[in-house]
């Protein structure tokens, strides 16, 4: 009687809402975590996030000091254990680190405190490598790479197949090299990796490589600019007609991409040391006379959550060019170049969760 029960209250389910339950995507965002420790990095992050006109783009566990200065410094279990909890509420499946091969120990904090964490609530993680960095390494790095791979952590997708990220492509590591990786994996008991290249001709390059799918880390319209577009403008034509649409027409197997934003001002008013083409810009008001510069370039959380379900919806549409069913937002922490979910600092002190509850509800009705 029990299994009757159950078989027609199944049946009371909508087919549609059944169909999209069986089709819900994996949906990742990438980390750039310059945001732990007090290195050089964290001193340029805070330089560029100091004016108070960017206040409210600080990640919810920095500190606004006097004179309108900031502080900025996430390295503690508890903050990377909050932010997975922040992550889960949102819905999302895995977080993409930037790897650093060891070179920026800084840098590597953000991956080191989440895999300590006992607790990761469901959230997975991939590598996003890069390919000047892989070149400099060489296939020593494989091992490093494999291992992660091991961890069962660690996001698959198309029947457990490692997810693996490259950003911009390898020069020096060509094709033969990349297929030793995968024959290292499989010889650790694991299927091939996914190999996805993310970067400028990423097709022409991807079929070059032997990868199996493309995408975007970001998408910059109008690239480094202190007249940045519109949100709105970034999602309907630089991501919707020139990425997505591009996709569709030339028929390029993918990962889909989906973006938080892009707004570089920060940087062009005091650039980082590692944007040397960037020529400054200050901005000459008294940090006590500024306000906050938020335009129609900085996302709503409603038009976050609703580009995200229209890549949801472009995901499900084209699962012939998406086989591994897989989103990647930028970005998760991206504050000072324009792209973030991670919560902010509010004006009362206590974290914005705002584009975390608005994402809930567009991921939180599928499964996780």
């Amino acid at each position: 009687m029990t299994r009757r029960i159950a078989t027609f209250s199944l049946l009371l389910v909508p087919l549609a809402a059944l169909n999209a339950a069986d089709d819900a995507p994996i949906v990742g965002a990438i980390r750039w975590d310059g945001w732990y420790g007090d290195g050089g990095v964290v001193k340029a992050v805070e330089a560029s996030l100091g004016q108070p006109k960017y206040h409210f783009r600080l990640p919810w566990f920095a500190r606004v000091m006097d004179e309108g200065k900031v502080s900025i410094n996430g390295d503690s279990q508890a903050i990377m254990e909050q932010e997975i909890a922040y992550a889960a509420l949102a819905g999302l499946n895995y977080w993409a680190f930037v790897d650093y091969l060891g070179e920026a120990p800084g840098l590597s904090i953000g991956l080191n405190r989440y895999l300590a964490a006992k607790d990761k609530k469901g959230i997975r993680y991939c590598l996003v490598e890069e390919g000047a960095r892989l070149d400099k390494a060489g296939t020593k790095a494989w091992s490093c790479i494999v291992e992660h791979f091991r961890n069962p952590d660690y996001q698959t997708v198309l029947d457990s197949r490692p997810l693996l990220c490259l950003f911009g492509k390898t020069s020096k590591i060509g094709k033969a090299e990349w297929e030793e990786l995968k024959r290292q994996t499989i010889a650790a008991g694991l299927k091939a990796p996914y190999l996805v290249l993310m970067g400028w001709e990423a097709e022409k390059d991807r079929a070059a490589l032997g990868f199996d799918a493309i995408s975007e880390y970001a998408c910059s319209g109008k690239g480094y600019t202190t007249d940045p577009e519109t949100y709105e403008r970034l999602t309907s034509h630089s991501v919707s007609e020139k990425v997505w649409g591009k996709w569709k027409r030339e028929l390029t197997p993918c990962i889909t991409f989906a973006t938080a934003g892009w707004d570089t001002r920060p940087r062009q008013e005091r650039p980082p040391s590692w944007c040397s083409w960037v020529t400054a810009t200050p901005d000459p008001t008294p940090w006590h006379q500024q306000k906050p510069l938020i335009d129609a370039t900085t996302a709503t959380p409603d038009e976050i959550a609703a580009h995200v379900r229209a890549a949801i919806e472009w995901t499900q549409a084209n699962r012939d060019l998406n086989p591994a069913n897989a989103i990647i937002i930028y970005a998760w922490n991206e504050h000072d170049e324009g792209g973030w979910l991670q919560p902010t600092l509010g004006d009362d002190g206590k974290p914005d969760d705002a584009r975390i509850q608005s994402l809930a509800k567009v991921l939180r009705p599928f499964p996780r």
